[in-house]
């Protein structure tokens, strides 16, 4: 009896698990995350107050318009610093240039944000590699990065 029971008991948690990975529709993406992301902005994208913002509603807000888009891969791309506010909680950290990472790489983690970690991301569509390339043709500070969020959250209303 013990081993139907441990038997179910691993088939339960084999279903669960299958299932949780069958909700990341960008593995990729996921995996970088995990490996650079994840240390401050946590697991699943929850954010570390006062450190880092969450990341489960605000890039999914930004993907359905082309000002916000251009603000996600350039973030990714070059870094940010200053004090930001979301949900009026402040974070001020200064965020890394993640430029080393290919232009598909970067693609792959804004699409795991945008589509994996955000629920409601409007009419968005998925992120490519030759949209991050061509953001690399005009490289800017983090400072131009925050001066960029600015104009974007008030665009949007946030």
């Amino acid at each position: 009896m013990k081993h139907i029971i441990r038997a179910v008991a691993l088939m339960l948690a084999c279903a669960a698990s299958s299932a949780h990975a069958q909700s990341v529709q960008y593995a990729g993406g996921k995996a970088t995350f995990d490996g650079k992301c994840v240390v401050c902005h946590q697991a699943g994208g929850k954010g570390m107050d006062g450190l880092a913002p969450p990341l489960v509603e605000y890039p999914g807000k930004y993907a359905a318009s082309d000002e916000g888009r251009k603000h996600l891969g350039t973030t990714l791309l070059y870094g940010m610093f200053g004090p930001i506010k979301v949900k009026e909680k402040t974070y001020n950290f200064k965020m890394p240039s993640f430029a080393s990472l290919s232009d598909a790489e970067i693609a792959d983690v804004l699409n795991y944000v945008v589509f994996d970690l955000n629920a409601a991301h409007g009419n968005a569509k998925p992120f490519d590699a030759a949209q991050i390339q061509a953001l690399r043709a005009n490289p800017v500070d983090g400072s131009a990065v925050h001066r960029q969020r600015e104009s974007v959250v008030k665009s949007l209303g946030l």
